[in-house]
């Protein structure tokens, strides 16, 4: 490899690595990094290493990315140093949904590899291709186009996250503008790197002082996937349980008077889980007075909000009905399929409404109706995403080992979480690792969890089992009726036939939440049971439909993949079609211009545009002569053509003739026989922007010397 090529190689890597360092807003940790800047300086080095054919270039940067993608994105599915079935389904549905996957997950996130792939494809390719421009271009600013295409891909991902990217943006101003001063002129490199800093250091003291690193008003893709009325919350409620236990003084947030007595409201529920957050995918239409058709008794709660912020609102049980005292009804919606009512105000203050809902029939009797021993659990269940750790999936069945009936079993699992250490200062989240390392901690302090543990914990374990569940995400209900930030709280939900959602408490509610509660305040007879041994899990079930395949929610982004790739490739189609058809018009004209001398001329710039179209460039000033020195295909034309050009009168039909035979024969020379490379050359643009850029660079020089 060149020294040229070698540093020109590392620079697109910097400012490739630069791009993929905005990033760190996406993940919640430096993970990412590694495969990113493995991607960022291998797609680089391999198009520097195989410059000389780009088809071995091409299929070397395809090995070395699923190298990559295998051993450094899905190391965890790799079974004995070889790829698994796993392996290839997780890399496939990767890249052809990870992009809709990280427009779909709360931010940050823990880095996972259906994440992480998306990021490492763009960091690989813009390498690529930017190296590649770099070693068969001439173009000092090409080559920075796809790590700057990169960087605003990134930035699309992010979206409207808080912060700035100082450093992001100095490693690739720093790589960008050295990959163009290497390509102007590699030997003003040292007196040029200062020139770098400054003007790094000027463009990042711009931006800081400039609105455009404030994160107001920043695009971000995902409002773009709004239906009419459908209200998301950018971070999922579940997490903000801990935020609201723990402010001081407690903040009102609403009242609620009730006709019969009810423990608790709910404000949101959480049905999709994606192995790192619970999260909901509800869509709303205009609430109006009749919600659903309910069964069984009724509560009617009036209730008038203080402080609380939207989008969600509290509700009882399956609301039925609802009386606004607001005029625009527009800002109110309404779930059928989860019951949650939202609105679309930032800070509903003052908003009053009257909400009549069906409450469930389990009561405050822990055991709950008689008839729940005997009911039937929904068939609905919803799938647990790929990764689900076999501890958690045996601990799940070693709990329910010895009960008869599915509400048995939910019990089971409710009083082992009941039974857990409570304590509001426990780490936070609720992924597949935090509840693996709460569940099978040996540790009591490992152990320690609050209600959105719990919570989640319960829906995790149950669905396990194949039971319909969701966490409810709300607020206990003092006697009083006035909420505040200190009732925040989390429960699940299972569905039940003829039943509805019955929800299951699995924490222990009795224990304030600013006071931890060791394993001795335990309101369960008995010390809390160890954990289940969990060396010999128990016999998979049923397999589950791995994520990606149609049928667990990936259908729509195949189709919507399937659709953007139809879309690229009739766009390079036509983009090609129309390259083709004006060089064919350009030959037309050029053979039928209107006197002798311009056809010959015409079949001089045809033979041009042929060296050209194979990396051959023409300043404006190259005469005819000088440039039959460099190429001797043209010294029987460069007579000819000059002749056109001083003296045109004297230009014959044979002339002509002898001109276009010329050119032809140059043709044929130059592709004896159709193969790629002359493939390449019949659909290359170049011939028609080196014509705009020599027509600019005249008027440019005619300028110059006073001619209008």
């Amino acid at each position: 490899m060149k020294r040229q090529a070698f540093a020109e190689a590392v620079a697109c890597g910097v400012a490739t690595l630069g791009a993929s360092l905005i990033y760190g807003q996406f993940f919640a940790s430096t993970e990412y990094l590694l495969p990113l800047c493995i991607a960022s300086f291998g797609g680089a080095l391999i198009a520097a290493i195989q410059r000389r054919s780009l088809a071995k270039s091409t299929l070397a940067a395809c090995a070395g990315f699923i190298v990559l993608a295998i051993y450094g994105v899905f190391a965890d599915t790799v079974q004995y140093g070889a790829p698994s079935n796993a392996t290839a389904t997780e890399l496939f549905w990767g890249v052809v949904g990870g992009w809709a996957r990280m427009l779909t997950v709360g931010l940050p996130v823990d880095v996972r590899g259906d994440l992480l792939i998306t990021p490492v494809l763009i960091a690989w390719i813009a390498a690529f291709t930017g190296t590649t421009l770099a070693t068969r271009t001439h173009s000092a600013l090409a080559p920075i186009g796809p790590p700057l295409a990169a960087f605003a891909i990134a930035l699309l991902f992010v979206g409207d996250r808080p912060g700035t990217h100082i450093i992001a943006t100095t490693v690739f101003l720093a790589g960008a503008l050295s990959l163009v001063l290497l390509r102007a002129n590699q030997s003003a490199l040292r007196y040029g790197i200062p020139v770098v800093i400054v003007v790094a250091a000027l463009a990042i003291g711009a931006g800081l002082i400039t609105p455009l690193s404030r994160g107001e008003n920043r695009f971000d893709p995902r409002d773009l996937h709004k239906a009419p009325l459908w209200i998301a919350d950018t971070l999922t409620p579940l997490a903000e349980i801990k935020s609201q236990l723990g402010e001081q003084p407690p903040r009102r947030l609403f009242t609620v008077r009730t006709d019969a007595p009810i423990d608790r409201v709910r404000t949101s529920t959480l049905n999709d889980y994606d192995g790192t957050l619970w999260r909901s995918a509800d869509q709303f239409v205009v609430a109006g007075r009749q919600l659903s058709d309910t069964e069984g008794p009724t509560v009617a709660a009036h209730i008038e909000i203080d402080n609380l912020k939207g989008p969600f609102l509290p509700v009882i049980g399956q609301p039925a009905t609802l009386d606004l005292t607001v005029d625009d009804i527009t800002k109110i919606g309404f779930s059928e399929d989860s019951g949650v009512l939202a609105t679309t105000e930032a800070a509903p203050k003052g908003l009053r409404y009257t909400i009549v809902g069906s409450i469930n029939p389990r009561g405050n009797n822990p055991r709950g109706d008689q008839r729940l021993h005997t009911a039937t659990p929904s068939a609905t269940s919803l799938p647990l995403p790929n990764g689900l750790p076999p501890q958690l999936r045996a601990l799940a069945q070693q709990l329910t080992l010895g009960d008869q009936t599915p509400y048995a079993k939910l019990l089971a699992i409710e009083t082992y979480l009941r039974r857990l250490p409570y304590n509001i200062d426990a780490q936070p989240g609720h992924s597949y690792g935090a509840l693996t390392r709460i569940l099978t901690a040996t540790d009591p302090a490992d152990a320690a969890s609050y209600a959105e543990q719990h919570a989640a914990a319960f829906a995790v374990l149950a669905r396990a089992l194949g039971f319909h569940t969701r966490v409810a995400v709300g607020y206990r209900l003092p006697a009083n009726g006035s909420v505040t930030t200190n009732d925040a709280h989390a429960w699940a939900e299972v569905a039940f036939d003829g039943f509805g959602w019955i929800p299951f408490e699995p924490t222990d509610v009795t224990s304030k939440p600013t006071e931890p509660r060791t394993q001795m305040d335990s309101p369960v007879a008995g010390p809390p049971p160890p954990n289940p041994p969990l060396a010999a899990p128990p016999a998979e079930g049923p397999k589950l439909a791995p994520s990606g395949e149609p049928g667990s929610g990936w259908g729509e982004v195949l189709r919507t993949t399937a659709v953007v790739a139809v879309s690229f490739v009739s766009f390079l189609a036509l983009l090609t079609g129309l390259i083709v058809a004006e060089k064919a018009r350009r030959r037309w004209r050029r053979r039928r211009a209107r006197n002798l001398a311009d056809r010959v001329l015409g079949a001089w710039d045809e033979a041009t545009d042929r060296l050209i179209e194979r990396g051959a460039t023409f300043a404006v000033s190259t005469t005819f002569v000088e440039a039959a020195e460099r190429v001797t295909g043209l010294a029987a034309l460069a007579p000819l053509a000059t002749a056109a050009v001083f003296a045109p009168d004297h230009v014959t039909n044979d002339d002509v003739r002898q001109a276009w035979q010329l050119e032809k024969q140059l043709r044929g020379e130059l592709s004896p026989r159709l193969s790629p490379r002359s493939l390449r050359a019949r659909l290359s643009p170049r011939p028609l922007l080196a014509g705009w850029r020599d027509s600019r660079a005249t008027r440019r020089n005619l300028r110059q010397l006073g001619v209008s």
